[in-house]
């Protein structure tokens, strides 16, 4: 049979049983629509899980957690083990390893410090403690605008005139040299004017003993965007007294400065030297820590050593392991395992959340595929019915010189056919689905990591539904194209 008469034969079979394959294609629409749920629902939690609350991308590694074994027991009584340090050497042996794109230390403060301010933002101030840490800005480059600023303006600088000093800066013999101004009245004292005060983006910061300052720009932090939603999601309420404060979005918390003061608690009286400072918010990276401010790693280097030791401006608290592909995971923690450190709570707990979507991700799969398979024997059992009701038609087809192979192909292209549509009914269905519990997760109050929406359809997506239809169909049809090929047009026609 020439490609045409089977094309039109395999139409006419199919307006002629409507009923029968829209019945079947209801399985088959089922199915397919749960499977493209679920890949949408699991994608959605990745990008979320993954990237927002844990992130697979980076390893990050801590010294090992202290034990019952000898050398843990040994460390509490202040006996250094030899892999207890985390330093230069160390991380520069991470960046040979495969899949490891870069490798970079982390620094939190060892000493205490607090905050105060937000009345611009929150129509009052707070005080409260603040946690920090440091991190080298190549870590974040390509995330931040290069407007964002998030490099050590304090250290040192060579410049070829003032233009190229930052801030409360000009230029000495080849080298940026801040301005020297009173903190009380907070004018220049020296290479300026009289009645001159600190250029604009800077501001006359005391020295440790309060009785003169330079002229200084606030130092640079980033935010985790987690630090936003708890505060939008809870804080706000409970820091208000009674009534709720503005929720605030990042648009608004960029480029905002606030003060805190270094070694000194909220909560706690210390002695020693204390440190007043600015700070401004550069922007938000998910490489900031969770619950406080990040700032280059070279200030809390500086911080550490003048209120602690010189040790401990020396000694890192993590090293981040940015991986280049996800594919080097794995590997990766075996080779942190392998030489006695530890993994961070964070990058033991994406790891964990990794399997445990994976898992969920593979049983949605598994049911709406078992759907579809069901839906298949249902197309195998119409198909078998259709066939015996053709079969006299069948049978006259091979007395006029139809071969096996032509009935095949007819039988199977109605399959086709029929998984064709029912797949772009089901992936369209799967999609509605989705757009409807999106409407009504709107409706809720907002928490924590509450996205946009909670799908995401990757572009396969729609070419692996609509083809599996097909695919099922096919399968389901098989036997029956089988058998209908197969018969005898004598025995057909005599029936």
């Amino acid at each position: 049979m020439k490609r045409a008469s089977v094309n039109a034969l395999v139409i006419d079979n199919l307006s002629r049983s409507k009923t029968s394959i829209v019945m079947s294609s209801v399985g088959i629409i089922v199915g397919i629509s749960a499977l493209v749920f679920f890949i949408g629902l699991s994608e959605g939690i990745k990008e979320v899980v993954l990237k927002k609350i844990f992130l697979i991308e980076q390893v990050e590694v801590v010294p090992p957690k202290v034990g019952f074994g000898v050398e843990q027991l040994g460390a509490l009584f202040g006996a250094k083990p030899s892999n207890d340090q985390l330093n230069d050497q160390m991380t520069q042996t991470f960046k040979g390893v495969e899949g490891i794109e870069g490798a970079y230390p982390k620094m939190k403060f060892t000493f205490p410090a607090y905050g105060f301010g937000g009345k611009e933002l929150l129509g009052r101030d707070i005080r409260g403690e603040i946690i920090a840490d440091g991190i080298e800005p190549s870590l974040v480059r390509g995330e931040l605008p290069a407007t964002a600023g998030f490099e050590d303006l304090e250290g040192p600088r060579a410049c070829e005139g003032d233009e190229g000093c930052v801030a409360g800066s000009h230029c000495v013999s080849g080298q940026c040299q801040a301005l020297s101004c009173d903190p009380k009245t907070e004018l220049i004292n020296e290479q300026g004017q009289a009645g001159e005060r600190c250029a604009r983006g800077s501001y006359c910061a005391a020295d440790y003993q309060g009785s003169a300052g330079r002229c200084l720009p606030p130092i640079p932090v980033l935010l985790n965007e987690q630090l936003l939603e708890l505060y939008n999601g809870g804080l706000a309420v409970a820091l208000g007294g009674g009534r709720s404060l503005p929720k605030i979005g990042k648009a608004m918390v960029e480029g905002f400065v606030f003060n805190i003061g270094l070694n000194r608690s909220a909560i706690m009286r210390r002695r020693g030297p204390v440190l007043k400072r600015q700070v401004r918010v550069a922007g938000f990276s998910d490489k900031a820590i969770s619950l406080g401010v990040t700032l280059p790693i070279s200030y809390v280097k500086r911080f550490n050593q003048l209120f602690t030791s010189e040790d401990a401006g020396r000694r890192y608290h993590s090293i981040v392991l940015k991986v280049s592909d996800q594919r080097f995971f794995p590997s990766i923690v075996e080779e942190v395992k392998r030489r006695g450190l530890a993994l961070a709570d964070k990058t033991s707990n994406a790891e964990q959340a990794a399997k445990i979507i994976k898992t969920v991700e593979a049983l949605f799969a598994l049911v709406s595929l078992i759907i579809v398979g069901i839906a298949a024997i249902n197309i195998s059992q119409m198909f078998f019915m259709l066939i015996y009701q053709r079969r006299r038609e069948i049978g006259l087809l091979r007395a006029l010189g139809a071969s096996q192979g032509d009935l095949k192909r007819v039988i199977l292209s109605e399959a086709a056919i029929i998984g064709l549509t029912a797949g772009a009914m089901g992936a369209l269905v799967g999609y509605g689905a989705g757009g409807l519990v999106d409407l009504i997760a709107a409706q809720l109050p907002r928490f924590p990591y509450k996205p946009e929406s909670f799908f995401i359809y990757p572009s396969w997506v729609w070419p692996v539904a609509v083809l599996s239809a097909v695919l099922f169909c096919v399968i389901g049809a098989y036997l029956p194209a089988r058998e209908a090929a197969h018969q005898e047009p004598a025995e057909a026609l005599t029936q």
